[in-house]
């Protein structure tokens, strides 16, 4: 009866409003009126709340008529009601958005490459050698709000040479408030500044990878551009934005294979105080290697596509090098040392988009000196006797030796550790361009850092928007 009450009569809607409202005052002053006073209006809340359910709509009017002329009589009216009736919804509403936030589901940004292809950091895309134009502002506008675009560009305006080093800064003193909303940086070519503004509150370092000013991996080629060409034309994709799942891991302990969300603090080699995601691929009592063949060990058991979690991790061609930004399995130091030696720069960038007839033999050329330096690291046997390929590969040995140092505790197919109990081993899936337990001064972390695991990506729009990507 209750029920229909309520969505047949909007008395009783009224009626249940009014009875909360007036016993919320009275509970706010009742050290402020008389006892008999406060007794009488309990009284006539209780007597409102028995007629609502039972009476006719006549009553039920009676009684809220008699109730709010024993509240005008005996409590005391609130100055500015509105106010705070807005105010008390804006914490409620701000109390509840905390709670949600920090016990079920925290946003987050990806801000770097390490989990690319399963979530994307900031990512970028070089339109010079595209004869690609930047878009008009609406096209621009609708490309931010559906897929995260920022779109910079830069035209010289007369000949002069780069070298990023010296040729990037932030700008002079004064602009604090408009980095609040971004950054901007002053590009300098020959003798003239070029001022550039990215809605992406990044570092000096990214801002120049992102840009292609640089690659990924920080290369530094000195360049010379002729008036009217293009210094900069690219776009920036925003990185993924998440909500993490806090609550999932208060009924259950986080399983290998999951991408889980842990806290760095002052962990050697993390970022100290701050969030990272990766996927787990260890927990304590396990010994774990990589081999060369790109795959994870676990007590000598390898780590298959078909294991939960590695379906896309473990799908790369074997007869591939190891690449940034795509599926290629978890390398060690040796397969790190490959995939950064044979990964394309500048010159072969430009040799790849030129219309020299030469350009496809060049191209050519230097992929055949790479693959055969590799050869001679891998094999003494192929080392070249003598000649110009000989100097060539003893100057390349000293960069392929610091390469495969860099993931200090897996830096050969025999390197293991013993996952210490209680504490965790995670990995990036972009295994050439991430940075975890193969790098950290200490390989495992406490598994109590962990605070929850990838949920919904709900920004910007690509492959990854959606549930529980894996």
């Amino acid at each position: 009866m209750s029920v229909l009450r309520h969505f047949l009569w909007k008395v009783y809607r009224e009626a249940g409003q009014l009875a909360d409202s007036a016993e919320k005052i009275l509970n706010h002053q009742r050290d402020q009126i008389p006892k008999e006073n406060s007794l009488k209006m309990a009284e006539g809340i209780a007597r409102l709340r028995s007629f609502r359910k039972t009476g006719s709509k006549l009553e039920i009017r009676h009684e809220m008529q008699a109730l709010e002329e024993s509240a005008n009589q005996w409590l005391r009216a609130y100055p500015n009601p509105g106010i705070r009736d807005n105010l008390e919804n804006f914490f409620t509403m701000a109390v509840l958005l905390f709670a949600f936030r920090q016990f079920f589901f925290q946003p987050m940004v990806i801000p770097t490459g390490s989990a690319q292809p399963t979530l994307n950091g900031i990512t970028s895309k070089d339109l010079r050698f595209t004869h690609q134009s930047i878009p008009n502002w609406p096209i621009r506008a609708f490309e931010w709000a559906l897929f995260g675009h920022h779109y910079l560009e830069i035209i010289a305006t007369e000949d002069g040479d780069f070298n990023v080093y010296d040729g990037v800064s932030d700008p002079a003193p004064g602009s604090a408030l408009r980095n609040l909303l971004g950054r901007n940086f002053l590009v300098r070519v020959g003798n003239r500044e070029y001022p550039v503004s990215t809605t992406m509150s990044e570092t000096r370092t990214d801002f120049i990878r992102h840009v292609s000013l640089t690659d990924e991996y920080g290369t530094v080629p000195k360049r010379h551009f002729k008036a009217g060409e293009p210094i900069i034309r690219c776009y920036i994709k925003s990185g993924d934005r998440l909500f993490v799942d806090r609550l999932i891991y208060n009924f259950k302990r986080p399983e290998r294979g999951e991408t889980v969300v842990f806290k760095s603090l002052k962990h050697p080699g993390m970022t100290p105080n701050t969030h990272y995601i990766k996927r787990l691929i260890a927990t304590g009592g396990e010994t774990v290697r990589i081999g060369d063949d790109r795959h994870v060990y676990i007590n000598n058991r390898r780590l298959e596509s078909s294991d939960e979690g590695f379906s896309k991790i473990y799908s790369f061609d074997p007869n591939q090098h190891p690449a940034s930004s795509v599926n290629s399995g978890h390398v060690n130091g040796t397969g790190f040392a490959e995939g950064r030696w044979f990964a394309p720069h500048e010159t072969e960038h430009a040799l790849s988009q030129s219309a020299d007839p030469k350009a496809k033999e060049l191209l050519k050329s230097v992929a055949a000196e790479k693959a055969t330096i590799w050869r001679a690291y891998t094999n003494a046997a192929f080392i070249p006797k003598d000649g110009p390929l000989l100097s060539r590969y003893l100057e390349s040995k000293g960069e392929l030796d610091a390469l495969s140092r860099s993931p200090s505790n897996f830096y050969d197919a025999t390197s293991e550790v013993t996952v210490r109990p209680s504490h965790v081993v995670c990995m990036g899936d972009n295994t050439l361009n991430s940075s975890d337990s193969r790098m950290w001064g200490v390989a495992d972390f406490p598994e109590e850092r962990i605070v929850g695991r990838s949920g919904w990506v709900f920004w910007p729009w690509s492959p990854h928007w959606g549930w529980g990507k894996k």
